[in-house]
C-alpha cells in the first residue's frame, strides 16, 4: 500500500490468481472451493466491506506522509508475513481479525488480497449463471419474435 503524492489517493498493488495463493493455506483455500455460489457472493460482499471500513482510516491528504518514504512501497507486493492464516470457516470474522491485528502499512493490501481470492473463486460461478441468464434471454427472445420455427411434415 502506498499514498500518490498528488494526495488523492492509496493504491494496493493487485495480484493474479497464483500470487493471491502464496498468502492462504491450502485448507483455506479448499475450504472457501467447498461453499456455494451464495455463501462466496455474501462472504465477497462481506469482504468488499471490510476493504472500505479499511480504506477510511487512511488519510492521504495528512501532512505527515513522508512521500520519499512512500515511494520505497510503490508498486511493490505485500511480504508473505502478512499471510492468513488457515480457516475452515467463519471465514469473514476470521479474516477481518487477521486483518486489523496487521500493521496500518498492510491492512489495506490484506482486505483486498482476501477480497481479490474470493472473486477469483467466485468467477467461474458468475460466468455460469452470466451464460444461463443469456441463454435463456436469448430462447425467450426468440419465442417473443415468433422466430421460432414449427416443423410440417
Amino acid at each position: 500500500m502506498w499514498f500518490e503524492r498528488d494526495r488523492r489517493g492509496v493504491h494496493s498493488m493487485g495480484t493474479d490468481a497464483r500470487g493471491q495463493r502464496r498468502y492462504f493455506s491450502a485448507e483455506t483455500i479448499a475450504a472457501l472451493e467447498g461453499l456455494s455460489p451464495a455463501d462466496l457472493a455474501a462472504l465477497h460482499d462481506a469482504l468488499a466491506e471490510l476493504e472500505a471500513d479499511v480504506l477510511v482510516d487512511y488519510d492521504p491528504e495528512d501532512d505527515t506522509i513522508d512521500h520519499a518514504d512512500e515511494d520505497r512501497y510503490r508498486f511493490t507486493q505485500p511480504p508473505t508475513s502478512i499471510a492468513f492464516p488457515p480457516v475452515t470457516s467463519e471465514f469473514a470474522d476470521a479474516f477481518a481479525a487477521h486483518v486489523q491485528g496487521l500493521p496500518k502499512r498492510w491492512r489495506l493490501d490484506a482486505s483486498a488480497l482476501a477480497f481479490e481470492l474470493v472473486g477469483t473463486i467466485l468467477a467461474p460461478h458468475l460466468a455460469r449463471e452470466q451464460a444461463r441468464r443469456s441463454a435463456t434471454w436469448r430462447l425467450t427472445a426468440r419465442r417473443r419474435r415468433g422466430s421460432r420455427r414449427v416443423r410440417r411434415r
